[in-house]
């Protein structure tokens, strides 16, 4: 099938496997002389409300932005996705830490005050498709306080903005400038929640999350960091929901096991 689909594509050479995931397998590969990422989505597994499509359409409206890869290709019958590839290494815990998240904190507000007119995709979207998929008693406990933690945290703010959603540090690389990959999560939220992952993924000490927000602009005042240890919360509560799903459709390893279960007690579920 993929072979098929490759054969209708000009200019694309020089491909070789990177990752087979879950719902998509990526390649590393050569598209019109330049270096690329090629990604095809197999949507009969899609138990994770994700659109290749919707990603695809993102991408280009976000290109002037120099926060994302270019997108180079994409055909809606294959789901086939080739983006740039980007020159640049993960975030990790160099000497050069401080730097890379003042410049990680710029990008993230930079991110939230981008505006796309024609995309309309929100968070609260994604949660209801997966309840769909987690029905039993402890599911809808989860959804409720999601729902309730979401709700509270809009109430609030009065805003949802653009967010990636999942930010850990595999997904920021670091070259000339600071980049964000695999968009497939993004979605309209509250900026809180990226701001909220970013803190939780990177295991953030407290000098560092007070760093971060001074050089994102977040507004301590006013409830601001009662309303952040509310989103941290939501973000631990969406792990779990994609732990459930992927626990009731996947084989799970054990580091996702122990997370799960983590979570779990953590939140007295």
């Amino acid at each position: 099938m993929l072979e098929e689909s490759l054969n209708n594509i000009d200019g694309l050479e020089s491909l070789s496997s990177i990752k087979e995931g879950l719902y998509k397998d990526t390649y590393r590969c050569v598209y019109k002389g330049r270096k690329a990422i090629l990604s095809q989505y197999r949507i009969d597994k899609n138990c994770f409300n994700l659109d290749p499509k919707r990603e695809a359409s993102l991408l280009r409206g976000i290109e002037k932005s120099n926060l994302a890869p270019d997108l180079l290709f994409y055909d809606d019958q294959s789901k086939i996705i080739i983006s740039e590839e980007i020159d640049g290494e993960i975030f990790t815990g160099s000497e050069t830490r401080e730097f890379m998240l003042s410049g990680l904190a710029k990008n993230l507000a930079t991110l939230h005050s981008y505006r796309i007119d024609s995309f309309e995709h929100t968070f609260q979207d994604s949660l209801n498709f997966y309840r769909e998929h987690i029905s039993d008693d402890r599911g809808d406990r989860i959804f409720d306080s999601a729902t309730e933690l979401y709700t509270s945290l809009y109430d609030r703010d009065g805003i949802i903005c653009l967010c990636h959603n999942d930010l850990h540090p595999e997904n920021i690389l670091i070259g000339k400038r600071i980049q964000f990959i695999d968009w497939e999560y993004a979605s309209l939220n509250v900026p809180s929640f990226d701001i909220a992952y970013v803190i939780e993924h990177f295991g953030l000490a407290e000098k560092e999350i007070m760093h971060f927000l001074s050089e994102y602009g977040f507004n301590h005042c006013d409830g601001g960091l009662e309303a952040l240890e509310l989103a941290r919360k939501l973000t631990r509560y969406t792990t779990l929901i994609w732990l459930l799903i992927l626990n009731k459709y996947y084989t799970m390893n054990s580091s996702e096991t122990k997370l799960m279960t983590s979570l779990i007690k953590e939140l007295k579920i």
